[in-house]
């Protein structure tokens, strides 16, 4: 027998040193395991088809409960669609998710429409990447929710709108659906400071292409336009947080500009200030809130690769900046919250409107004639919301018994509503609607009512309902209540009733 041999026998007949040795082989083997963990890849099935599909409902399922084992990643059921679909949320965080008040929570959702597929695709490579273990360093000041695909009925209908014909992104008030409702479920439960609703833009419309040429942005980031935006998260967002991202776009080679709408033989304005969509309604509430929009062309995979990484790369520019500036983030939002808490007998915006100010836009285009790409200023570009009718918050609202419906939907968006119990007389402001009439709204026509107010003694009986305006969603409530509101619940087919009362049965409380 060799010497080395020999020594092993020793060491595996001896007691202490077999213990030893098994120990070693334990901790040895332990660590390989633990190599073998760290250095598993995740790739989004995007990817795996080499871009050459968007990936179907199916496949999505089976990617995310792939990653929803990992230590980083944590899938869990969001709802079901009207058509049995299930909507997954997936929580991204270096601990437990929630855990540490010091980080910041973001949360991030794509295809509201099921036409629009890069924004998901862009949602399941940044899981893939966190999976993967590829981006662990913005994870030590922030924890992200992530809903890659709102709408999977209509994603796998190929149609814009849900299975039974609901545009999700303009349901954000009614909370109809069981997709946006159980959005905002999650939003309520986990209060994210940042926001981001991921879209796509049709780049090839006439109304472009008759002016010779058509946008060629590979991503917009839209941020805030509603008019009660506070200055605090107006300026965050505009001279911080959209030149970093678009620094780091163009450092890519990508397209990027802020988001517009409009044509150049008409008004370009950026997009709507309604409260009713997945980035203004999380904004009223003093949210950091964006939407980004990609760039779609003639078909779903037409150019895909590149639609899919300019989509992800704006989406990691984002998280960047928010992870490098957390703390500040943070400190806005709690302040503009806690701002929000204190609104009452202050002016609330019910009214604006987009206009031209002094501001300069100029944005990549590709003329039709060359197919050259080039930038073009854009006239007239009217960039600038302005408020035109504001109404003194209340302390409450009264609600008359029988418009339960209404109390219904306030209680969808989480507001408390208290019921009467005993009949007691209290002075309110009433409104009378003097008339109805239509008017044009951001290039659309929609119901208005002109009323007058005065001050009149109510008896408030048992089963009517009593709404504070001390709240996180102060501004929300107003906007919805007041008869006046462009964004109010006259607008709404489904309310349409209130529009024929000659009395409002809204009533203010100051």
């Amino acid at each position: 027998m060799s010497e080395k041999h020999r020594f092993a026998s020793r060491m595996i007949g001896n007691p202490v040193t077999r213990r030893t040795l098994y120990a070693f082989l334990f901790f040895f083997a332990g660590s390989c395991v633990g190599v073998a963990q760290s250095q598993a890849q995740y790739v989004a099935p995007v990817e795996r088809s080499g871009f050459q599909r968007v990936t179907s409902y199916d496949t999505l399922q089976v990617f995310l409960k792939e990653i929803g084992s990992t230590a980083i990643v944590h899938v869990e059921t969001l709802a079901k669609s009207k058509s049995g679909r299930t909507l997954v949320v997936a929580k991204v965080s270096s601990s437990k998710f929630g855990e540490d008040p010091r980080k910041l929570r973001v949360l991030l959702f794509g295809q509201q429409h099921g036409d629009e597929h890069t924004g998901k695709e862009a949602l399941t490579m940044l899981l893939a990447r966190f999976a993967s273990g590829d981006l662990n360093s913005l994870l030590e000041k922030i924890d992200l929710l992530i809903v890659p695909q709102m709408n999977p009925d209509g994603s796998e209908l190929y149609q814009r709108r849900t299975s039974d014909s609901v545009d999700l992104n303009r349901n954000h008030v009614l909370l109809t659906s069981p997709e946006p409702r159980a959005l905002h479920d999650l939003f309520y439960q986990w209060l994210p400071q940042v926001t981001l609703d991921v879209h796509e833009y049709g780049t090839l419309s006439r109304s472009w292409s008759d002016s010779g040429f058509v946008r060629i942005a590979d991503t917009q980031l839209g941020m805030l336009t509603n008019a009660n935006t506070s200055h605090e998260v107006y300026s965050l967002q505009h001279d911080e947080i959209f030149p970093y991202v678009a620094g780091y776009m163009h450092g890519q080679g990508y397209y990027f500009q802020e988001y517009i709408v409009g044509s150049p033989s008409d008004r370009v304005r950026h997009s709507t200030t309604e409260i009713n969509d997945g980035r203004q309604s999380f904004g009223i509430l003093g949210t950091v809130s964006f939407i980004q929009e990609g760039i779609k062309w003639r078909t779903r995979e037409d150019r895909l690769e590149r639609r899919v990484k300019s989509q992800f790369a704006s989406i990691r520019a984002l998280l960047e900046f928010c992870s490098t500036h957390a703390d500040k983030i943070i400190n806005i939002v709690s302040q503009e919250r806690a701002r929000l808490l204190t609104l009452s007998g202050k002016p609330i915006a019910m009214k604006m409107d987009h206009f031209a100010g002094m501001r300069d836009l100029r944005i990549p285009v590709r003329m039709v004639a060359t197919q050259r790409d080039t930038t073009w200023r854009v006239k007239p570009y009217h960039g600038e919301v302005r408020m035109q009718k504001s109404i003194s918050l209340p302390d409450q609202y009264i609600i008359e018994r029988k418009d339960s419906a209404i109390v219904q939907l306030l209680r969808r968006h989480h507001i408390i509503v208290q019921e009467v119990k005993q009949e007691a007389q209290v002075k309110v402001t009433a409104y009378t609607i003097d008339s109805t009439f239509h008017a044009e709204v951001e290039e659309d026509v929609q119901p208005f009512v002109s009323v007058s107010s005065r001050s009149i003694a109510k008896t408030l009986k048992p089963g009517d309902f009593i709404v504070s305006t001390k709240h996180l969603q102060s501004i929300l409530i107003a906007c919805i209540l007041e008869p006046e509101s462009m964004w109010g619940l006259t607008k709404y087919e489904q309310f349409g009733y209130l529009l024929k009362e000659k009395q409002y049965p809204v009533f203010r409380i100051q």
